[in-house]
């Protein structure tokens, strides 16, 4: 899994401290992180990286409990990287160690870089976050009644093509490569397509986020691939973060782990072209806080749309749409979760797995 989250504070101010965390495996990762300010902090005048033996403590106690063969963790202030490391193996075969620059797959993370394309689009009035998907798949069941501000914000209603997928097509996966069609067609196959009517409440689904990535390609006659990578990476000075376009290059450059008893067995990723825009996405915890940086420095999008994105969700009825509740609520924006602390601290986290 991997993990960030940062403060917020007001939109337009810089926030305190910048972490990313990424591990092999299936360790839950639960970094406090914060990202704001300029974008690289990684050149050749950047200040040196400080010790900081707790975080130093932290890692190493996931590769001793066998969480995690390998990870990395990162800290960034105020655009400047503080700390960066990394800890384990990215191959245990080849006991390759893992560093700050191993790419991983990032998961569900991706899902705000997929909402920002669609910020984008709609900062160059190419769409409306408003606009039905009727607008741009007009033959997709109940279209005309479903927002792409609620794809963004899990309140369509919509089922998961992934998680409530039949594992014998999750095993294909792994090694066969899917067209844009074969996705729809699978989306569309789904029992049930809708769990409940759109904007009545909130349910994660990644159906969602793969139907935003296809939109993107239509307006901009572009793959989502070539589309982030122009407009996303290469912004936030990510040299290390791709989507790759077939499921061998994943395969060859990021090997995952499931732990065991016995230590951990192989396990082999879902292919990219499954995954779409609610998961393809490799990038290594520098990039993640560079992108961080550049994001909240408006860098990426303009601050209205920032506000947009980190701003919870309503349902129809006028109700927060909470992605959780309980002791450590947690409302959604746009592909990313909100939340308050105890000392009323706004704060952004996502996970992916």
């Amino acid at each position: 899994m991997t993990r960030f989250s940062y403060p917020l504070g007001g939109m337009t101010r810089r926030a305190a401290v910048a972490l990313s965390l990424a591990a092999l495996g299936g360790s839950v990762l639960r970094p406090q992180p914060s990202m704001q300010g300029a974008s690289a902090g990684m050149g050749p005048d950047a200040p040196a990286l400080k010790d900081w033996p707790t975080l130093d403590a932290l890692a190493q106690a996931m590769i001793d409990t066998r969480l995690t063969p390998g990870l990395s963790l990162s800290v960034m202030h105020k655009g400047v990287m503080l700390y960066s490391k990394g800890f384990g193996q990215s191959d245990i075969d080849s006991a390759i160690s893992i560093t700050p620059q191993t790419s991983l797959r990032i998961a569900s993370i991706t899902k705000q870089f997929t909402a920002v394309a669609i910020l984008l689009l709609a900062e160059q009035g190419q769409l409306n976050v408003h606009d039905p998907l009727s607008k741009f798949l007009p033959d997709f069941p109940r279209a005309a009644e479903v927002s792409l501000h609620q794809l963004m914000s899990h309140t369509s209603g919509m089922g998961d093509y992934i998680n409530r997928q039949d594992h014998s097509i999750l095993d294909a996966a792994r090694t066969r490569d899917y067209s844009t069609d074969d996705i729809l067609k699978l989306i569309r196959a789904g029992k049930p397509l809708y769990r409940f009517a759109p904007g009545m409440g909130w349910a994660y689904s990644n159906s969602g986020f793969t139907l935003l990535s296809s939109i993107v390609e239509r307006l901009s006659g572009q793959s989502f691939a070539d589309f982030c990578c122009k407009h996303l990476f290469e912004r936030a000075g990510m040299a290390n973060t791709t989507i790759d376009q077939n499921c061998e290059v994943t395969n060859a450059v990021t090997r995952g782990y499931t732990p065991t008893r016995g230590g951990f067995l192989p396990n082999l990723p879902v292919s990219p072209t499954f995954l779409r825009g609610a998961g393809a996405i490799r990038s290594t915890t520098e990039d993640l806080c560079r992108w961080h940086a550049a994001l909240l420095n408006h860098q990426i999008i303009k601050p209205y749309s920032l506000e947009a994105m980190m701003t919870p969700a309503l349902l129809k009825n006028g109700k927060p749409a909470w992605e959780r509740q309980g002791h450590e609520p947690l409302n959604y924006g746009f592909g990313v979760g909100l939340g308050v602390t105890e000392d009323s601290r706004r704060y952004c986290t996502h996970g992916g797995r």
